[in-house]
Protein backbone atom coordinates (compact mmCIF):
# COMPACT_ATOMS: atom_id res chain seq x y z
CA UNK A 1 0.00 0.00 0.00
CA UNK A 2 2.98 1.90 0.64
CA UNK A 3 4.47 1.73 -3.05
CA UNK A 4 0.93 2.44 -4.50
CA UNK A 5 0.82 5.45 -2.36
CA UNK A 6 4.31 6.88 -3.61
CA UNK A 7 3.05 6.15 -7.19
CA UNK A 8 0.22 8.45 -6.87
CA UNK A 9 2.05 10.96 -5.63
CA UNK A 10 2.65 13.30 -8.11
CA UNK A 11 5.59 15.06 -6.31
CA UNK A 12 7.64 11.92 -6.32
CA UNK A 13 7.35 11.66 -10.31
CA UNK A 14 8.20 14.85 -10.81
CA UNK A 15 11.50 15.18 -8.64
CA UNK A 16 12.59 11.87 -9.86
CA UNK A 17 12.55 13.75 -13.20
CA UNK A 18 14.01 16.07 -12.12
CA UNK A 19 16.73 14.69 -10.73
CA UNK A 20 17.47 12.21 -13.80
CA UNK A 21 17.19 14.82 -16.31
CA UNK A 22 20.08 17.00 -14.11
CA UNK A 23 22.16 13.99 -14.05
CA UNK A 24 21.71 11.84 -17.55
CA UNK A 25 20.24 14.45 -19.76
CA UNK A 26 18.52 13.66 -22.43
CA UNK A 27 19.29 13.75 -26.46
CA UNK A 28 17.33 12.46 -28.81
CA UNK A 29 16.71 13.87 -32.78
CA UNK A 30 12.80 13.11 -31.76
CA UNK A 31 12.69 14.50 -28.82
CA UNK A 32 9.71 17.04 -29.93
CA UNK A 33 7.84 14.58 -31.42
CA UNK A 34 8.15 11.73 -28.47
CA UNK A 35 7.01 15.12 -26.37
CA UNK A 36 3.75 15.74 -28.73
CA UNK A 37 2.64 11.89 -28.20
CA UNK A 38 3.29 12.00 -24.31
CA UNK A 39 1.26 15.50 -23.71
CA UNK A 40 -1.99 13.79 -25.99
CA UNK A 41 -1.66 10.80 -23.92
CA UNK A 42 -1.33 12.42 -20.67
CA UNK A 43 -4.28 14.89 -21.51
CA UNK A 44 -6.46 11.66 -22.55
CA UNK A 45 -6.40 10.04 -19.67
CA UNK A 46 -6.61 13.66 -17.42
CA UNK A 47 -9.49 14.32 -19.74
CA UNK A 48 -11.22 10.66 -19.02
CA UNK A 49 -14.38 11.27 -16.38
CA UNK A 50 -15.27 14.29 -17.67
CA UNK A 51 -19.19 14.11 -17.87
CA UNK A 52 -21.80 16.88 -17.97
CA UNK A 53 -25.70 17.32 -19.26
CA UNK A 54 -27.15 20.21 -21.28
CA UNK A 55 -28.91 20.90 -17.49
CA UNK A 56 -25.65 22.00 -16.31
CA UNK A 57 -24.41 24.43 -18.78
CA UNK A 58 -27.43 26.61 -17.46
CA UNK A 59 -26.29 25.82 -13.62
CA UNK A 60 -23.14 26.71 -14.43
CA UNK A 61 -23.01 29.02 -17.32
CA UNK A 62 -22.05 32.17 -15.08
CA UNK A 63 -18.66 30.65 -13.58
CA UNK A 64 -17.90 29.17 -16.85
CA UNK A 65 -17.76 32.87 -18.30
CA UNK A 66 -15.64 33.75 -15.07
CA UNK A 67 -13.42 31.09 -15.51
CA UNK A 68 -12.95 32.52 -18.95
CA UNK A 69 -12.29 35.96 -17.61
CA UNK A 70 -10.02 34.64 -14.93
CA UNK A 71 -7.93 32.30 -17.25
CA UNK A 72 -7.31 34.60 -19.96
CA UNK A 73 -8.32 38.31 -18.61
CA UNK A 74 -6.18 37.91 -15.01
CA UNK A 75 -3.50 35.20 -15.10
CA UNK A 76 -2.52 35.55 -18.82
CA UNK A 77 -1.79 38.86 -18.44
CA UNK A 78 0.24 38.49 -14.89
CA UNK A 79 2.25 36.11 -16.96
CA UNK A 80 2.92 38.27 -19.53
CA UNK A 81 3.83 40.84 -16.81
CA UNK A 82 6.22 38.97 -15.32
CA UNK A 83 7.53 37.87 -18.34
CA UNK A 84 8.62 41.07 -18.86
CA UNK A 85 10.91 40.67 -16.81
CA UNK A 86 13.05 38.64 -19.68
CA UNK A 87 12.58 40.39 -22.50
CA UNK A 88 15.90 41.02 -22.97
CA UNK A 89 16.01 37.25 -24.11
CA UNK A 90 14.06 36.78 -27.03
CA UNK A 91 13.64 32.90 -26.35
CA UNK A 92 12.94 33.26 -22.71
CA UNK A 93 10.52 35.76 -23.58
CA UNK A 94 8.72 33.61 -26.09
CA UNK A 95 8.80 30.67 -23.91
CA UNK A 96 6.50 33.38 -21.50
CA UNK A 97 4.31 34.52 -24.33
CA UNK A 98 3.62 30.25 -24.72
CA UNK A 99 3.27 30.14 -21.35
CA UNK A 100 0.80 32.94 -20.98
CA UNK A 101 -1.33 32.03 -24.35
CA UNK A 102 -1.83 28.19 -23.13
CA UNK A 103 -5.32 27.59 -21.35
CA UNK A 104 -5.22 26.47 -17.10
CA UNK A 105 -4.24 22.84 -16.41
CA UNK A 106 -6.45 19.67 -16.79
CA UNK A 107 -5.60 19.43 -13.22
CA UNK A 108 -8.02 21.81 -11.86
CA UNK A 109 -10.18 18.97 -11.62
CA UNK A 110 -8.24 17.26 -9.74
CA UNK A 111 -7.34 19.72 -7.71
CA UNK A 112 -11.24 20.49 -6.92
CA UNK A 113 -11.48 16.64 -6.11
CA UNK A 114 -8.83 16.90 -3.62
CA UNK A 115 -9.36 20.56 -1.93
CA UNK A 116 -12.92 19.56 -1.64
CA UNK A 117 -14.00 22.29 -4.55
CA UNK A 118 -17.11 22.27 -7.01
CA UNK A 119 -15.49 19.29 -9.24
CA UNK A 120 -18.26 19.71 -11.91
CA UNK A 121 -17.94 23.62 -11.75
CA UNK A 122 -14.66 22.53 -12.47
CA UNK A 123 -15.46 20.35 -15.71
CA UNK A 124 -17.68 23.20 -16.98
CA UNK A 125 -15.09 25.79 -16.70
CA UNK A 126 -12.37 23.35 -17.79
CA UNK A 127 -14.68 22.38 -20.92
CA UNK A 128 -15.31 26.56 -21.75
CA UNK A 129 -11.88 27.33 -21.10
CA UNK A 130 -10.45 24.69 -23.62
CA UNK A 131 -12.96 25.30 -26.39
CA UNK A 132 -12.25 28.75 -26.48
CA UNK A 133 -8.25 28.34 -26.57
CA UNK A 134 -8.34 26.46 -29.68
CA UNK A 135 -9.15 30.66 -30.57
CA UNK A 136 -7.40 32.27 -28.33
CA UNK A 137 -4.14 30.68 -28.40
CA UNK A 138 -3.38 30.70 -31.89
CA UNK A 139 -4.29 34.57 -31.62
CA UNK A 140 -2.48 35.44 -28.86
CA UNK A 141 0.65 33.90 -30.24
CA UNK A 142 0.17 35.53 -33.45
CA UNK A 143 -0.86 38.91 -32.17
CA UNK A 144 2.90 38.82 -29.44
CA UNK A 145 5.33 36.67 -31.34
CA UNK A 146 4.27 37.94 -35.08
CA UNK A 147 6.18 35.37 -37.63
CA UNK A 148 8.56 33.77 -34.87
CA UNK A 149 5.62 30.98 -35.15
CA UNK A 150 3.03 30.13 -38.10
CA UNK A 151 -0.46 30.80 -36.85
CA UNK A 152 -1.65 28.23 -39.06
CA UNK A 153 1.27 25.49 -37.82
CA UNK A 154 -0.05 26.49 -34.59
CA UNK A 155 -3.71 25.74 -34.77
CA UNK A 156 -2.64 22.58 -36.21
CA UNK A 157 -0.86 22.06 -33.06
CA UNK A 158 -3.66 23.20 -30.66
CA UNK A 159 -6.54 21.21 -32.55
CA UNK A 160 -4.08 18.17 -32.02
CA UNK A 161 -3.09 18.79 -27.75
CA UNK A 162 -6.62 19.82 -27.02
CA UNK A 163 -9.26 18.37 -29.42
CA UNK A 164 -7.95 15.41 -30.37
CA UNK A 165 -7.81 14.16 -26.56
CA UNK A 166 -11.05 15.55 -25.63
CA UNK A 167 -12.08 12.76 -28.44
CA UNK A 168 -9.47 10.04 -27.82
CA UNK A 169 -11.47 10.59 -24.19
CA UNK A 170 -14.96 9.72 -25.34
CA UNK A 171 -14.23 5.97 -26.24
CA UNK A 172 -11.74 5.63 -23.32
CA UNK A 173 -15.03 5.87 -21.41
CA UNK A 174 -15.85 2.22 -21.84
CA UNK A 175 -13.06 0.64 -20.29
CA UNK A 176 -14.04 2.35 -16.73
CA UNK A 177 -10.36 2.69 -15.71
CA UNK A 178 -9.95 2.51 -11.81
CA UNK A 179 -8.47 5.81 -10.40
CA UNK A 180 -5.50 4.03 -9.08
CA UNK A 181 -3.92 2.93 -12.58
CA UNK A 182 -5.34 6.04 -14.66
CA UNK A 183 -3.49 8.08 -11.66
CA UNK A 184 0.01 6.35 -12.16
CA UNK A 185 -0.55 6.57 -15.49
CA UNK A 186 -1.04 10.08 -15.35
CA UNK A 187 1.55 10.63 -13.08
CA UNK A 188 4.34 8.61 -15.60
CA UNK A 189 3.80 10.71 -18.40
CA UNK A 190 4.24 13.81 -16.11
CA UNK A 191 7.71 12.50 -15.14
CA UNK A 192 8.17 11.84 -18.81
CA UNK A 193 7.67 15.69 -19.51
CA UNK A 194 9.73 16.63 -16.75
CA UNK A 195 12.33 14.65 -18.14
CA UNK A 196 12.30 15.44 -21.46
CA UNK A 197 11.89 19.21 -21.13
CA UNK A 198 14.35 19.40 -19.13
CA UNK A 199 16.92 16.85 -20.08
CA UNK A 200 17.31 18.27 -23.55
CA UNK A 201 18.06 21.67 -21.60
CA UNK A 202 20.73 20.15 -19.37
CA UNK A 203 23.66 21.42 -20.58
CA UNK A 204 22.08 25.14 -20.58
CA UNK A 205 20.74 24.59 -16.87
CA UNK A 206 23.82 23.87 -15.58
CA UNK A 207 25.59 26.45 -17.66
CA UNK A 208 23.46 29.02 -16.78
CA UNK A 209 22.67 29.01 -13.39
CA UNK A 210 21.93 32.46 -12.78
CA UNK A 211 19.26 32.62 -15.08
CA UNK A 212 17.31 29.34 -14.16
CA UNK A 213 17.31 31.03 -10.27
CA UNK A 214 15.74 33.96 -11.80
CA UNK A 215 13.30 32.00 -13.82
CA UNK A 216 12.33 29.86 -10.48
CA UNK A 217 12.19 33.00 -9.04
CA UNK A 218 10.04 34.74 -11.36
CA UNK A 219 8.03 31.53 -11.23
CA UNK A 220 7.35 31.30 -7.16
CA UNK A 221 5.99 34.62 -7.77
CA UNK A 222 3.51 34.37 -10.55
CA UNK A 223 2.19 30.59 -8.31
CA UNK A 224 2.79 30.94 -4.93
CA UNK A 225 2.15 34.71 -4.07
CA UNK A 226 -0.58 34.93 -6.84
CA UNK A 227 -1.84 32.01 -5.63
CA UNK A 228 -2.02 32.15 -1.58
CA UNK A 229 -3.21 35.73 -2.22
CA UNK A 230 -5.76 34.86 -4.32
CA UNK A 231 -7.02 31.73 -1.72
CA UNK A 232 -6.85 34.72 1.41
CA UNK A 233 -8.75 36.70 -0.39
CA UNK A 234 -11.77 34.29 -1.24
CA UNK A 235 -12.31 32.95 2.10
CA UNK A 236 -11.73 36.30 3.93
CA UNK A 237 -14.72 37.39 1.27
CA UNK A 238 -16.65 34.96 1.92
CA UNK A 239 -16.71 32.86 -1.04
CA UNK A 240 -17.42 29.06 -0.48
CA UNK A 241 -14.82 27.37 -0.90
CA UNK A 242 -16.56 24.56 -3.52
CA UNK A 243 -17.65 27.70 -5.79
CA UNK A 244 -13.87 29.24 -5.17
CA UNK A 245 -11.20 26.09 -5.35
CA UNK A 246 -12.12 26.02 -9.10
CA UNK A 247 -11.69 29.66 -9.72
CA UNK A 248 -8.54 29.64 -7.66
CA UNK A 249 -6.95 27.41 -9.62
CA UNK A 250 -8.31 29.02 -13.33
CA UNK A 251 -6.33 32.05 -11.72
CA UNK A 252 -3.26 30.66 -10.93
CA UNK A 253 -2.22 27.37 -12.95
CA UNK A 254 -1.72 27.36 -16.84
CA UNK A 255 -1.47 24.05 -18.86
CA UNK A 256 2.94 24.39 -18.70
CA UNK A 257 3.39 20.51 -20.33
CA UNK A 258 1.22 21.97 -23.08
CA UNK A 259 3.46 25.29 -23.01
CA UNK A 260 6.68 22.42 -23.28
CA UNK A 261 5.40 20.94 -26.19
CA UNK A 262 4.53 23.68 -28.18
CA UNK A 263 7.80 25.66 -27.54
CA UNK A 264 9.65 22.22 -28.37
CA UNK A 265 7.48 21.51 -31.48
CA UNK A 266 7.25 25.18 -32.60
CA UNK A 267 10.00 27.02 -31.50
CA UNK A 268 12.83 24.42 -30.42
CA UNK A 269 15.16 24.76 -33.24
CA UNK A 270 15.57 28.27 -33.66
CA UNK A 271 14.82 29.54 -29.87
CA UNK A 272 15.52 26.04 -27.63
CA UNK A 273 15.78 28.05 -23.97
CA UNK A 274 12.17 29.41 -24.70
CA UNK A 275 11.06 25.85 -23.54
CA UNK A 276 13.10 26.93 -19.97
CA UNK A 277 10.30 29.70 -18.39
CA UNK A 278 7.67 27.00 -18.96
CA UNK A 279 9.46 23.87 -17.29
CA UNK A 280 10.28 25.31 -14.69
CA UNK A 281 6.71 26.93 -14.42
CA UNK A 282 5.37 23.20 -14.51
CA UNK A 283 7.90 22.33 -11.20
CA UNK A 284 6.87 25.23 -9.52
CA UNK A 285 2.83 24.55 -9.70
CA UNK A 286 3.34 20.57 -8.31
CA UNK A 287 5.31 22.08 -5.38
CA UNK A 288 2.37 24.56 -5.25
CA UNK A 289 -0.48 22.60 -5.28
CA UNK A 290 1.13 20.28 -2.42
CA UNK A 291 1.34 23.22 -0.27
CA UNK A 292 -1.64 24.24 -1.02
CA UNK A 293 -3.50 21.14 0.01
CA UNK A 294 -1.78 21.22 3.39
CA UNK A 295 -2.56 24.86 3.96
CA UNK A 296 -6.11 25.22 2.88
CA UNK A 297 -7.95 23.89 5.80
CA UNK A 298 -6.38 26.36 8.15
CA UNK A 299 -6.43 29.18 5.44
CA UNK A 300 -9.98 28.20 3.90
CA UNK A 301 -11.83 26.19 6.31
CA UNK A 302 -14.55 23.82 5.10
CA UNK A 303 -17.00 24.59 8.25
CA UNK A 304 -16.77 28.12 6.75
CA UNK A 305 -18.41 27.44 3.19
CA UNK A 306 -21.10 26.17 1.87
CA UNK A 307 -21.93 24.57 -1.36
CA UNK A 308 -19.46 21.80 -1.10
CA UNK A 309 -19.70 19.40 -4.09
Amino acid sequence: MALIGWLCDVKVWVLSAIVIALVFGFEHPEAADIMVFVLIIQMTLALDGLRFSRADLGTYSRDMVLCLVLCFLVNTPITLLIGSLFMDDTALWYGWVMLASVPCAVSVVTAALYMRGDVKLAMMGLTAVYVASLAVTPVLTFLLLGEAVDPIEMLRYIVLFIAVPFILCIPLRRLNLPRVPKVIGINLFMFLMVFIALGTRRDFILGEPDIVGWLIAASLLRIFVLGFSVMVLMARSGVPRGRGIPLLMMTTWRNSGLSVSLCMALLGTVYPAAVLPCAVSLMVETIWFAVAMAVVDRVWPVADSTGQS
